[in-house]
């Protein structure tokens, strides 16, 4: 997932470091069990217009069985690493981050995402319960800002959390009643239910949000199997409509959108959708330039029973770089980025020459942290030099989930 990022201040437990400018490289690991990892997965990146750069997810189970939602920082383009938060709820037994966000306006840093209590036998006691911290540059605190207890929906789990320019702060996820938006305005202390609304419910999950000046706020995700993308010019109740539903009848069948980058020029939606007449499953690209009214699908290349392109950002010369999964040789999940550069291309229409945009890709990076174990990345951000990082986890060689953060510099 992408995020939008904002100057803050972390205080004592974070400072502010100087950086200095790089030549550009390959991918590097800057946070694994060689690097001051923790076990566990990180789940969401996000980064500040300082350089801050922040990884959420969840601590493996400690010696007294919780598995705890924690927050970790770094001041230094990821060569250290700092715990900021590490929250569980009291009576249950799992507290996992799968959001973060900062607010220019306040400074403040926003993460959610769900409590369950795990069973013996590695299901859930009942279905999972949305939650948001916040932490409050003044006090230099974290705390809980939005629970189940207040949710009007049912239980869900919070996905992304995105603050617009303005300042409103917005919520998304799925769960037991579907998609679900929460909304806190400006200088609002409560969320409130934005979505569902009017407009009905159907059976799915939202996955990330965007927003663009001029069109509104974006949810992407998936609707009764379908991947899905709604907008809102307010992002208020009652204005939601959808814009892309990605299903063709016979030939793309089903799918799911899992993040979406809005550029100045262009939507770009990322994602997994079925094909009828490859029979396969495909990492999916789908761009429009007119707010949602038209789409196209700018990369399908690559296939396979569990391949998924999951974040999507946009580097200083505006190629596209796109994280996701591939299935290995052995079933095994593999790490990849892809590389979209545009271009142009002349082409005869109506008996004339023309010019249009072309679209470029190549694989950027193919990791695993152990050969043959899963690895998988979650979310791509950058930074206010140009760095580009992904987040996730891989297994390690006696199969333990270790966080995982990859650089790639300018």
């Amino acid at each position: 997932m992408n995020k939008t990022h904002y100057i803050l201040t972390l205080g004592a437990a974070l400072m502010l470091a100087p950086f200095t400018s790089t030549a550009a490289q390959d991918w590097v690991t800057v946070l694994d069990p060689a690097h001051g990892g923790i076990a566990g997965s990180s789940s969401d990146i996000g980064s500040d217009a300082a350089g801050n750069i922040f990884a959420v997810g969840s601590t493996r189970q400690t010696t007294d069985g919780i598995m705890r939602a924690t927050v970790l920082g770094s001041a230094d383009q990821g060569t250290t690493w700092s715990v900021s938060d590490q929250y569980a709820e009291p009576g249950l037994n799992y507290a996992h981050n799968r959001a973060f966000a900062a607010d220019a306006l306040t400074g403040s840093l926003l993460a959610g995402g769900n409590l369950n209590n795990l069973l013996s036998n590695g299901s859930s006691e009942f279905d999972t319960l949305w939650f948001i911290r916040e932490w409050n540059p003044t006090t230099g605190v974290w705390a809980t800002v939005d629970d189940y207890s207040v949710l009007d929906v049912g239980q869900t789990s919070c996905a992304d959390i995105m603050v617009t320019p303005s300042g409103d702060v917005y919520a998304t996820g799925g769960g037991q009643a579907g998609w679900v938006v929460r909304k806190r305005a400006a200088n609002a202390s409560t969320f409130t239910t934005v979505y569902p609304d009017s407009t009905g419910q159907s059976a799915g999950s939202s996955w990330d949000m965007a927003y663009h000046p001029t069109h509104g706020v974006f949810v992407v995700g998936d609707l009764n199997g379908i991947w899905t993308v709604r907008r809102s010019s307010t992002g208020n109740q009652g204005t939601w409509a959808t814009v892309d539903s990605f299903y063709t009848n016979r030939e793309w069948t089903s799918g799911s959108a899992k993040c979406i980058f809005a550029s100045s020029s262009k939507i770009h939606v990322v994602g997994s959708a079925y094909n009828a007449s490859t029979r396969k499953t495909h990492w999916v690209v789908r761009s429009s330039a007119d707010g949602g009214l038209t789409w196209s699908i700018t990369d399908m290349a690559l296939t396979g029973s569990n391949v998924e392109a999951r974040g999507i950002v946009e580097d200083a010369d505006r190629n596209l770089i796109v994280c996701g999964q591939i299935a290995g040789t052995a079933g095994d999940l593999r790490w990849i980025v892809r590389k979209g550069t545009p271009g142009t291309k002349q082409v005869k229409q109506g008996g004339k020459w023309v010019t249009i945009a072309t679209m470029t890709w190549t694989t950027s990076d193919d990791f695993q942290l152990v050969p043959g174990k899963d690895t998988r990345p979650n979310a791509i951000t950058t930074d206010s030099n140009g760095n580009i990082y992904v987040s996730g986890y891989a297994q390690d060689a006696n199969g333990v989930n270790q966080w995982i953060v990859r650089k790639l510099a300018p």
